[in-house]
């Protein structure tokens, strides 16, 4: 990395040295994420709401049903339609038991989280150890608790069904006259597997609402933060028009620029906060994709085994770390913004290359001290970040030095990749002197090269993306080149 130099003025080509920058406007920084919430119960006023419930009630008594009746005719056939009276008996209570639960599991989605919720849904948990018939309202029960993403609920779930489950297991084992312990732990470790694939998909579902939850509030936020920015830039262009209207002195006048110009670099830096939150929530959504896949798949597939279904959990529970590693960095600043581009990738590097080329400009693209397989190790935070520094830098290449060769390096010093792009500046500028006017008041100016005006807005971007990533960002001219240089944690 390079000697540290002078922060840029807000025109990028401009010949005399920055002036002492302004304080920006403060902007309250966004709060930390609250603890996860609980999920919201349906409005009992809802008819679709009844309507699912009822749906759920009719499956869960036509599914129970049918596995009773199956399990009960493997029983008649084992018995030669004559069951021990003891095993009718269990038959009965499996029947009723299932009948109740299977009823009550549609209604009781409209009770709010809390401490009956917990104990109703714990009891139609474990009564799918007693009662086949009641499997489907188990399954549902235990999909709702998963919800609440609470790990000792969980477990208090899995011990209850798996202590019902054995203990009705060896009750049925002492009415059949038959001994053996594997004949209880087989069907037991089988149920209590069974248990988990709800529980893992409603905890799945439970963190994707509470991201979305979070996103959106996040969102509001952000949009608060910028009107009130608009607010403020308005109001410094108003004092602005007021003090040369009643005439006041030349300093008030620079003084309500340099207001609006602090007010528009603080609506740029939000804006840029918006870009890298869509770009990361792109990448938040893939492993939620993932996870949601995985999850179907365990859900649907009944000839699954042990070792695999630990397998695609372990693949849910990564595929989960990553979003949630990923979700800190979205968390930082949120906005919206009318920019839709895909999410970058380490390819987008060479296609900025190589759409400037395509535009009549002449740029090279360098790697010193790391390799492009190396640069897929890096984050994706990072690696968008890269791809819209290098698009801005080759931007503001065109627009003030067209023609001339752009040359662009990136490199990996001491724990950090460094982004330097540089161009010679245009011929009438290295022959005018350094003395041109300055941009103090925080307004567009024409470029000595007499191209479009400037007003950095860009360069702010750039530096405020990197130091939302932990890096930081700086750009130097001297009389012959102009050069940006902006650096990242590795």
């Amino acid at each position: 990395m390079t000697a540290p130099r002078p922060v840029g003025p807000a025109t990028p080509q401009e010949h005399t040295a920055p002036p002492e920058p302004a304080a920006p406007t403060e902007v309250a920084a966004p709060s930390e994420p609250a603890a996860p919430s609980e999920p919201a119960a349906p409005s009992w006023r809802s008819p679709r709401a009844w309507a699912i419930a009822a749906l759920q009630s009719l499956l869960s008594l036509g599914l129970g049903c049918l596995v009773f009746l199956i399990m009960f005719g493997a029983l008649l056939v084992e018995f030669d339609d004559v069951p021990p009276p003891g095993l009718v008996a269990t038959a009965g209570i499996d029947a009723l038991v299932g009948i109740v639960a299977t009823l009550l599991i549609g209604p009781l989605r409209f009770l709010r989280p809390g401490r009956l919720h917990s104990i109703v849904h714990l009891l139609l948990a474990a009564a799918g150890g007693l009662s086949v018939w009641s499997l489907p309202a188990s399954g549902i029960a235990l999909y709702r608790i998963g919800l609440r993403r609470r790990l000792l609920l969980d477990a208090a779930a899995v011990l209850l069904l798996s202590a019902v489950a054995a203990s009705w297991l060896a009750l049925d084992m002492q009415l059949r006259n038959e001994e053996g312990v594997v004949f209880v732990l087989a069907p037991l470790g089988v149920m209590v597997l069974g248990a988990l694939v709800p529980l893992l998909i409603g905890r799945v579902v439970g963190t994707r609402h509470e991201l979305i939850r979070t996103l959106r509030e996040r969102a509001d936020a952000a949009e608060r933060e910028r009107v009130a920015a608009e607010r403020e830039r308005a109001s410094a262009e108003q004092a602005r028009l007021s003090a040369e209207q009643a005439g006041l002195s030349a300093q008030r006048e620079a003084d309500a620029l340099r207001l609006g110009r602090d007010a528009e670099s603080a609506r740029v830096r939000a804006e840029e906060r918006a870009a890298l939150a869509r770009d990361m929530h792109d990448s938040v959504s893939h492993h939620l994709a993932s996870i949601a896949m995985h999850a179907g798949a365990m859900s649907y597939r009944e000839d699954i085994d042990p070792a695999t279904l630990r397998e695609t959990a372990r693949t849910v529970r990564d595929a989960a770390q990553q979003a949630n590693r990923e979700l800190r960095e979205v968390l930082v600043a949120l906005r919206t913004t009318a920019d839709a581009a895909p999410l970058a990738t380490v390819p987008t590097l060479q296609e900025a290359v190589g759409r400037a080329r395509a535009g009549g400009q002449e740029v090279s693209l360098d790697l010193e001290g790391l390799e492009t397989e190396e640069l897929e190790e890096l984050g994706r935070g990072t690696v968008v970040a890269l791809a819209r520094i290098l698009a801005e830098a080759l931007t503001n290449a065109a627009k003030h030095a067209p023609g001339r060769p752009v040359t662009a390096l990136l490199a990996r010093h001491d724990g950090q990749v460094v982004l330097t792009v540089a161009n010679p500046l245009p011929r009438t500028d290295t022959e005018e002197t350094a003395t041109g006017p300055s941009d103090a008041g925080g307004g567009a100016v024409t470029g000595d090269d007499g191209l479009a005006p400037s007003t950095g807005h860009g360069l702010i971007g750039v530096e405020e993306r990197a130091h939302l990533l932990g890096g930081g960002a700086r750009w130097h001219r001297d009389a012959e080149r102009f050069e940006v240089e902006a650096w990242l944690p590795w």
